[in-house]
């Protein structure tokens, strides 16, 4: 059993660009290992790494013990990790079992985080941000405090992305007084999680927040997702009006698709399958999808002449 682990760990370590059926050999024991689901191998790959001198062994050993983690659902290799990153002195090693953390599965509440609490104040930037990903995997209350005092420590304008990134997982009703000052931040990536993780803590409670944003055109995809996963029909006349902006000239799909599309929808997309919803009880709404279909579909991104044609033409 240890024979094959240590092969399955070589192979991964493997830097050779030979191809085998069109991938590296490192490629291939990779997606091996994903596939892992053999508990014996767990205390193993424990004993193997706190023996095992070479780093690029570790850092390969650690990876399959945590696809082993997930595919086995034992959170107590979680415990390991991170009793290993107050062992660990190299910064990449520290940083590699920090997003692998991230990657694992949920961090219990009853494990604890001090090894990850203190990596967010490294003078190293990757530790730093890769604590605060990994710190993403835990709903522990601590773990909000702790990023709203980073919070208020820090000018740092990356640590406060993923501060944000952070407080978009973990924050609650404590956070929304910080993250709406984030509404005025500089950078757009920013106002943007801000803005998503006020929508995702406050939900329908501020359904006229988010119409009142894409009305004034602030972070006018933000608001439009979060009108389309909380508000009601109040925000018809809003979406409408912003899809009639949208569709008043022709689009480039090359920006389109780096500027607003997210997760497979436009804006344009989101405000339609809004609308959907009521198209039956709202003669505005079939006015609006008469209006795209017939005056603007040489207009739409081929994306949202799909989402017409699913929707709206073979209805």
């Amino acid at each position: 059993m240890i024979d094959y682990l240590s092969n399955l760990v070589a192979r991964i370590c493997d830097r050779s660009e030979q191809l085998h059926n069109g991938q590296t050999t490192s490629w291939q024991a990779l997606r091996e290992a994903e596939q892992l689901a053999n508990h014996a191998y767990i205390p193993l790959l424990y004993q193997y790494i706190e023996q095992e001198p070479d780093k690029d062994k570790r850092r390969a050993a650690c990876f399959i013990i945590t696809q082993l983690s997930r595919n086995t659902n034992d959170p107590e290799v979680i415990r390991f990790l991170l009793d290993r990153l107050r062992i660990e002195q190299d910064a990449d090693m520290i940083t590699a079992i920090q997003q692998d953390l991230e990657r694992g599965l949920a961090i219990p509440g009853y494990i604890n985080l001090e090894p990850l609490l203190n990596n967010t104040l490294s003078l190293n930037n990757n530790i730093r941000r890769s604590a605060l990903l990994a710190l993403r995997g835990t709903r522990h209350p601590s773990v909000e405090d702790w990023a709203l005092n980073l919070l208020k420590r820090t000018v740092n304008e990356y640590d406060i992305y993923y501060i944000t990134l952070l407080l978009h997982k973990v924050g609650t009703q404590k956070s929304v007084p910080a993250l709406r000052r984030l509404l005025e931040y500089h950078r757009q990536d920013v106002k943007s999680l801000a803005f998503a993780a006020i929508a995702d803590i406050e939900k329908e409670k501020e359904a006229m927040f988010y119409t009142r944003c894409l009305m004034r055109g602030q972070l006018k995809f933000e608001a439009m997702e979060a009108i389309y996963k909380y508000a009601d029909e109040n925000a018809i006349q809003a979406v409408t009006a912003r899809i009639t902006e949208l569709l008043s000239k022709r689009r480039s799909s090359a920006r389109m698709t780096i500027e607003t599309v997210k997760n497979g929808f436009t804006d344009l997309m989101l405000g339609m399958e809004f609308l959907f919803r009521f198209r039956t009880a709202k003669s505005d709404v079939k006015k609006t999808f008469s209006w795209i279909t017939e005056k603007r579909a040489d207009y739409l991104l081929p994306e949202e002449r799909e989402w017409v044609k699913k929707h709206l033409v073979s209805a």
